[in-house]
C-alpha cells in the first residue's frame, strides 16, 4: 500500500470511529472511487503542494452524478449534477475527493443547524450539545476530527469563518471574484464566496497558490511576512459592545503577543463597517436576492423548507424595488468610505475575534425561535463586514497547541488575499511556537 492510500485509510478508520456522528457530517461517500485516486496518485510523480490529501465538498457546489441540494428537503429529487463546479475541478487535481459535507439549509444560518440531515456540533465538547457553526458545518468538524484535509465551503456572511472558530480550525474568505464561483449555489450573489476550511493559515496559503495558479511546480516553504511594524487596526469600541469574556481575554492576550513581536496595535473607528451592517438589512439584500432564486420552489414546494429558512427566504418577495436598489448604493459608498477610512488610520489588516461567544447549546436553539434568530445574528456580527465590504478575511486558531472553540480573525483590504495569507501564516507562527 502506497503513502496516499495509507492516508485515505486513517481517514476511514477515524470516520468509522466515530459512528453515527459521521451520518451528521457527511451527506454522500465515494470510498471506492477515492481508493482509486489514492492508488493512481501512488502510482504517479508528487505533482502538487496538495498531492494525496482528502477533500470534502459542502453540498452547494455540484460533482458529477451527485444531487446538489444544499442541504435540503427541497431538493433531493433534483437531478443530479453532470458536471464539477470549478472550484471542485480545481481541488481533484492531486487529490482523493471522498465526500459530500453537510450544511444549514440553503446556507441560510450561522449555526449549522439542520433538521433533514442532522446537527454537526462542536468537536471541543459531547457529541451533540454544542453547534458547530455554519452553514458550512460538516465541512469544519471533519477538518478538526483528522477526517478531510481540506473542506470546499461558501462564505454569505461568515459560514468558513464561524465553523472553523467552534471547531479549532482555519477558516479562508476570499476577496470576491478570486475563486470561480461556477457550479455554486448561491444564497446571495452579492456576498457568497467560495471559501477553504484547513487546519491552519499555512495550509490554506498552499491551498490558495494552487487554486490561483500561484503555484510554480516547486514544494519550498513561503517565508512569512515580518510582523515588526505591521499595523493591526482593532474597532475596539466595536468589538467589546458584545464580547464574552473568555473571548475577550484571549484575544487581549493575543494583541500582547503580537505587540511584543513589533506590529503597531491601532484603536480605529470605522464607519463604514456599521454602515454596511446597515445597508444590508435596510435594503434586505440577502431576501431579496434568495427569493429570486427560490420563488419557483416556494411555489410549489414551500412546505417542505425548514420553516426558519423558507420564511425568511420568501420574506424578500415583499420588499420594493427602491428598497433593494438603494441598499446596493449605500453598500457601494460604504466600501469606498472603509478603502478611505483605513488608509487615513494607517492600517494594513483589520483584527477581531472570529465570534463574540463560545459555541451555543443546541437545546437552547432547537425549540426557541426567537433565541435561535438572535444567537443567529450575533454569530456573525463581527465576519459579515468581509462579506458586505467585499474584503478577504481568514480566522485561525489563537494557539495551534492550544485549539479552544473560538479563533482569531485577520481581515485585509480588497483585493489584498496573498499578503493576508502571509500576514495570517506568521501570526499564526508567533502565536503557536512564540
Amino acid at each position: 500500500m502506497g503513502a496516499q492510500e495509507d492516508h485515505l485509510d486513517q481517514c476511514l478508520a477515524r470516520i468509522g470511529a466515530i459512528g453515527a456522528e459521521a451520518d451528521t457530517l457527511f451527506t454522500r461517500r465515494r470510498d471506492v472511487e477515492a481508493r482509486a485516486e489514492a492508488r493512481a496518485l501512488d502510482a504517479g510523480e508528487l505533482t502538487s503542494p496538495r498531492h494525496g490529501q482528502v477533500v470534502g465538498v459542502k453540498a452547494c457546489f455540484d460533482v458529477a452524478g451527485w444531487t446538489t441540494h444544499c442541504g435540503s428537503a427541497v431538493a433531493p429529487d433534483d437531478p443530479a449534477a453532470t458536471t464539477d463546479a470549478a472550484m471542485v475541478t480545481l481541488l481533484r487535481e492531486g487529490t482523493m475527493l471522498l465526500a459530500q459535507t453537510n450544511m444549514t439549509e440553503f446556507a441560510y444560518g450561522a449555526l449549522g443547524l439542520n433538521a433533514t440531515y442532522g446537527t454537526p456540533t462542536s468537536p471541543f465538547f459531547p457529541v451533540g450539545e454544542r453547534v458547530s457553526g455554519g452553514s458550512t458545518s460538516g465541512g469544519a468538524v471533519a477538518v478538526a476530527k483528522g477526517l478531510l484535509d481540506i473542506a470546499l465551503g461558501s462564505d454569505t456572511s461568515g459560514s468558513v469563518r464561524i465553523p472553523a472558530a467552534f471547531c479549532g480550525v482555519a477558516g479562508f474568505k476570499p476577496s470576491k471574484g478570486r475563486y470561480p464561483e461556477r457550479g455554486m449555489a448561491y444564497l446571495s450573489p452579492t456576498f457568497d464566496t467560495p471559501g477553504i476550511i484547513a487546519t491552519s493559515a499555512a495550509a490554506c496559503r498552499s491551498i490558495d497558490r494552487v487554486l490561483t495558479r500561484r503555484y510554480d511546480g516547486e514544494l519550498r516553504r513561503l517565508h512569512d511576512l515580518p510582523l515588526a511594524g505591521l499595523g493591526i487596526g482593532v474597532p475596539r469600541s466595536f468589538v467589546e459592545a458584545d464580547l464574552d469574556p473568555t473571548i475577550g481575554a484571549a484575544f487581549e492576550s493575543w494583541l500582547s503577543s503580537l505587540s511584543a513581536a513589533g506590529a503597531r496595535v491601532i484603536d480605529v473607528e470605522l464607519p463604514s463597517m456599521e454602515e454596511s451592517t446597515a445597508a444590508t438589512r435596510d435594503g434586505s439584500i440577502i431576501s431579496v436576492e434568495a427569493f429570486a432564486l427560490h420563488r419557483h420552489r416556494l411555489a410549489i414546494a414551500a412546505d417542505r423548507y425548514d420553516p426558519r429558512v423558507g420564511s425568511r427566504i420568501a420574506a424578500g418577495e415583499h420588499v420594493p424595488a427602491h428598497v433593494y436598489a438603494r441598499g446596493l448604493q449605500r453598500l457601494t459608498a460604504a466600501r469606498d468610505s472603509f478603502d478611505t477610512e483605513a488608509v487615513a488610520a494607517g492600517v494594513d489588516v483589520l483584527m477581531t475575534p472570529t465570534v463574540g461567544m463560545l459555541p451555543p447549546l443546541v437545546a437552547d436553539l432547537v425549540d426557541d425561535d426567537e433565541t435561535y434568530l438572535a444567537t443567529n445574528l450575533r454569530s456573525f456580527r463581527l465576519t459579515e463586514h468581509a462579506n458586505r465590504l467585499g474584503l478577504p478575511s481568514i480566522s485561525i486558531p489563537g494557539n495551534l497547541d492550544d485549539r479552544r472553540p473560538f479563533g482569531l480573525m485577520i481581515t485585509g483590504r480588497r483585493g489584498s488575499d496573498q499578503p493576508l495569507l502571509d500576514i495570517a501564516a506568521s501570526i499564526e507562527q508567533l502565536l503557536t511556537v512564540g
